[in-house]
């Protein structure tokens, strides 16, 4: 739970880093618009201080980490880029503005990300986590099927179909449940400790490049 923790005393950066930087690891982005099926998770997170509750976590792993575990330093920039295609999603949009989200990333080695990346979800229950935004498939099939429930609130990504009007309905009805959920207990008392830790430290707040 540590690894959590210290992702989220990372400072705030703009979505993607304008600095690129080598490395896998996790990430969490954050959301700060006006979208009004947002609204609530909006003030939420300025509750908390502002750019503290994450509406999506996610990893990325070196290209060959199926292979092993390695202590040799990762040179390739996977979990840049990874950010930087979530930017590219959200750019496409026609309701979501890039210049709305900032991120936090935690550079790690293989045997640590999985671990991190799954205690963040437990504990902050990231609202785009499960709608399909993360999903690496386009085109073909995927333009013939089903809109996911983040295509669906958010169309224009490419590649993607945009949903029918009871796709959106159905995915804002999630989206409000879901945030009506997020202030609720977390089963486990080790997750409510931690939070209540990451409140006592103060996330990382200043905005780098």
């Amino acid at each position: 739970m540590t690894l959590a923790i210290e992702l989220m005393e990372q400072p705030l950066h703009s979505v993607p880093p304008q600095t690129r930087f080598g490395g896998a690891g996790v990430y969490a982005l954050y959301y700060g618009g006006d979208l009004e099926a947002y609204a609530p998770l909006v003030a939420l997170d300025k509750a908390e201080g502002g750019w503290w509750i994450p509406i999506y976590v996610g990893r990325a792993l070196r290209e060959n980490a199926r292979k092993g575990f390695t202590t040799r330093p990762v040179t390739e920039d996977s979990l840049h880029e990874r950010i930087k295609k979530h930017a590219r999603s959200i750019a496409q949009t026609e309701n979501l503005n890039l210049a709305d989200f900032r991120c936090r990333f935690l550079v790690l080695n293989d045997a640590y990300i999985s671990l991190a990346e799954s205690v963040m979800i437990a504990t902050f229950r990231p609202l785009w986590n499960g709608m399909g935004l993360g999903s690496n498939q386009t085109g073909g099939p995927r333009m013939a099927g089903q809109a996911s429930q983040w295509d669906s609130l958010h169309p224009g990504r490419k590649g993607r179909p945009a949903g029918t009007p009871e796709s959106r309905a159905l995915a804002a009805e999630a989206v409000t449940n879901i945030i009506a959920s997020l202030g609720d207990p977390r089963d486990d008392p080790r997750t409510e400790a931690m939070i209540e830790k990451i409140r006592r430290r103060g996330p990382g707040n200043p905005l780098s490049g």
